[in-house]
């Protein structure tokens, strides 16, 4: 770029990138615009209905950016949501997440120190988009002991956004880390985008965070058809919603129409979504604690296969081995039985002890018609590390045998290997 014109450019005040830009001027304050009077509508007609009347608490709260709603919704911690209870959750520790969050952070805080953070925007993506309501709730010491409480920040329209963001950044400076539900991929860089866009600072991507939606998915998507939040709370939660609940991909829609029209109550079933969404994330923090802190507890055994695999990838070996073992003794199909006796077998493998996986390669062949893995184990292992060619043969000719019950362009697929490995053996057995 020519130097003349970066001078220029530098005279007039322009910097490279958003952050550094000097804050925007104040905004003024917000026009009211009360709702005409009844007698303004048509007879028979039903006028619209502000939130400040449909919503009981529900209060404007003033900022130097504004003001916004804020309803505070206050749980005993006895509550019972579902099959658990809002105190169980204080029994775990965030330490046990640590493995899965790779954030040694966790260790040393307290489910106390958490925000659990959710959002209901305008739509899904884009620059456009912004949260029209923020849910934050959080474990707080009152007067009569501790309690939970679910704080919902609402924009009346688009313009309260500063005051919102301001009440939340100070809300987020009393607490450590975060937790959500797919808060990782949505709500935090959602939130952050806002932040930017308002020019207003944010440490939000720096908390230690612990996101449900992917420990959730590796715990629970072998034995549950979904693995959304509304999902797992009627097949893992024991939580069923009221009729006041509203589906999540109408939500822009009914907070379209309210900016239209000013009538609220459509809203209502919006802040009870919201509400339940909050304090369900509590519950389900405490079964994804509980599956690493008490793997025996666990509610399946098809949980314990799932938590078993993941365990291993985490380089986790003896509690893998546990948790595997642990699973092949609850009641699974046929073929879960088969995918956690190769888990273990290979986790044996892969750590130098081959002869004891010997039995979990034994207990496939004998039970299975349609694969031949174990019976390739079990020919190497004795070809090579028992140097017993004798039982190599044996195994290699019962997976042959049992290539002759599939269709040709299916054993075409193995059987080719499996005669040469036979042939070879058989040239060891006997030699010129």
């Amino acid at each position: 770029m020519d130097e003349n014109f970066q001078a220029r450019l530098r005279r007039l005040g322009v910097t490279k990138g958003a952050r550094n830009l000097k804050p925007a001027p104040p905004k003024p304050p917000p026009v009211e615009r009360p709702l005409p009077p009844t007698d303004f509508y048509e007879e028979g007609f039903d006028p619209p209905q502000p939130i400040d009347t449909l919503i009981p608490g529900i209060h404007r709260q003033e900022t130097a950016e504004g003001a916004c709603y804020i309803l505070d919704k206050v749980y005993p911690l006895a509550y019972r949501h579902g099959q658990d209870t809002l105190r169980d959750l204080l029994d775990l520790s965030p330490a046990d997440t640590a493995v899965f969050t790779n954030d040694p952070r966790l260790a040393s805080l307290d489910f106390r120190d958490f925000l659990f953070l959710d959002t209901e925007t305008t739509g899904l993506a884009g620059a456009g988009t912004l949260a029209f309501m923020v849910g934050a709730a959080f474990f707080e010491t009152g007067p009569s002991g501790d309690v939970f409480v679910v704080r919902q920040y609402f924009l009346r329209d688009h313009g309260d956004e500063p005051a919102m963001l301001l009440l939340l950044d100070e809300l987020l400076a009393a607490k450590a880390g975060l937790i959500t539900f797919n808060g990782r991929s949505f709500d935090v860089p959602l939130l952050d985008n806002r932040y930017l866009m308002n020019r207003m600072p944010t440490d939000l991507r720096q908390k230690p965070h612990i996101d449900l939606l992917p420990p959730s998915r590796r715990l629970w998507r072998q034995r549950l058809e979904s693995c959304a939040l509304g999902s797992l709370e009627q097949s893992l939660l024991g939580l069923r919603r009221t009729q006041d609940d509203v589906p999540g991909w109408l939500i822009p829609t009914l907070y379209t129409n309210y900016l239209r029209s000013g009538d609220a109550r459509e809203l209502r079933r919006v802040f009870y979504h919201n509400q339940i969404d909050m304090v369900s994330m509590v519950t389900l923090t405490g079964r994804v604690v509980r599956q690493f802190a008490q793997a025996s507890a666990a509610d399946h055994p098809i949980d314990l296969y799932s938590l078993g695999r993941w365990q291993a990838a985490l380089g986790q070996p003896d509690a893998a081995e546990q948790t595997l073992r642990w699973a092949l003794a609850g009641d699974l199909s046929l073929d879960l039985y088969h995918r956690t006796l190769y888990e273990l077998g290979g986790l044996l493998k892969k750590n130098g002890r081959r002869a004891e996986a010997v039995p979990c390669w034994q207990q496939i062949a004998a039970t299975t018609y349609d694969d031949v893995s174990a019976h390739v184990e079990l020919a190497m292992h004795y070809e090579w590390q028992e140097v017993d060619v004798a039982t190599a043969v044996r195994w290699t000719e019962q997976a042959l045998a049992l290539c002759q019950s599939w269709s040709p362009a299916r054993a075409q697929l193995v059987q080719p290997e499996l005669e040469h490995r036979l042939a070879r053996l058989q040239a060891k057995l006997s030699p010129p």
